[in-house]
């Protein structure tokens, strides 16, 4: 996909996302650094970068131990990762921003033109290469790093209609990872019990599906990778899960009670976001208590034990170190 060639643009036809099944993934582990001094929830004193959507949106840092929360731009962001010694960053409705370490604006690309919505997740490959998710457009742009020039769209079913609404994408070797509403596709005409969300696994290089890493979610988002587990967000179950690669299986890490979305690995603390949503309990009725607030949960591995942050805001989307 390098180089002076013509930009690459393939269709995935709906038929074809209709007939994926369960598959195992594997990969060859990376070795891992070493943990540095453990914390715990309650003196957890780290710099954090947060993007947030709808509700005060914006890019904010903020440190939970000194009460210290700052918006540095206005705007609804999504999309956030550090890369290097810089920060990219997506701003809707159209906008990679690239920032430097200080969080000075370095470069502004506009992915689209403005009838372009629903810019989500990004991620940087090892070789360099960009993939953001278009929501609304069931769309992974890619870009060249280097040279922030366009390298190929992959469309899932249609440009269209939003029928898979794809969330956050996963960079794996020679595989991307990506979370999506609706597998199938006509999520919207579904109540959130029959949505067959899922994370799927495609070859980064032609764009074929792999098939179905893990299903049977509901409104999934955030994908990290730890050791030997993927983390995610089941957003709507409002818990954060792992995935096992080796044993190939599932299990909820912690359950929280509000919308999750936003994962941060610091050692034994995992940072989750959580978004205000007004409307959560009418579309989830398997829980007895759902919070409306917005905020951060540090929560310990070893300890299984959380602390919730509530914040001015209603939608935080990534999380990153700053």
């Amino acid at each position: 996909m390098k180089g002076e060639a013509p930009m690459e643009k393939k269709i995935i036809d709906q038929d074809i996302m209709q007939s994926l099944s369960k598959t195992e993934f594997n990969y060859e582990r990376l070795e891992q650094p070493a943990k540095s001094q453990v914390t715990t929830v309650s003196d957890y004193n780290r710099d954090l970068l947060v993007s947030v959507g709808r509700g005060h949106g914006g890019l904010y840092t903020f440190n939970p131990n000194k009460n210290s929360f700052q918006r540095k731009y206005e705007g609804i962001f999504a999309g956030l990762i550090k890369y290097k010694n810089q920060f990219m960053a997506l701003k809707q409705p159209n906008e990679l921003i690239i920032f430097d370490e200080h969080l000075n604006i370095k470069r502004v690309v506009e992915v689209h033109d403005k009838s372009i919505s629903g810019l989500h997740g990004i991620k940087v490959s090892n070789d360099g290469l960009i993939y953001i998710v278009v929501s609304q457009q069931n769309k992974v742009i890619v870009y060249e790093e280097q040279t922030l020039q366009k390298q190929a769209e992959f469309i899932l079913s249609t440009p269209e209609n939003d029928v898979h609404h794809i969330n956050d994408v996963l960079v794996i070797e020679d595989s991307i990872l990506l979370s999506m509403f609706s597998v199938s596709g006509g999520w919207k005409d579904k109540l959130p019990e029959q949505w067959d969300g899922a994370i799927v696994a495609f070859d980064r290089h032609d764009f074929k599906p792999k098939g179905i890493i893990i299903d049977n979610l509901t409104a999934p988002h955030s994908i990290s990778m730890n050791g030997d587990n993927l983390y995610y967000c089941d957003s709507l179950n409002l818990n954060v899960s792992k995935f096992d690669i080796g044993l190939n299986q599932s299990q909820v890490v912690a359950q929280f009670t509000g919308f999750t979305r936003g994962l941060h690995f610091d050692n034994n603390i995992l940072v989750v976001g959580q978004s205000k949503m007004k409307h959560l309990q009418d579309k989830n009725h398997k829980f007895s208590n759902v919070s409306v607030d917005g905020g951060v949960h540090l929560y310990d591995f070893d300890k299984k034990i959380s602390r919730f942050i509530k914040l001015p805001i209603g939608n935080p989307y990534a999380i990153v170190p700053y």
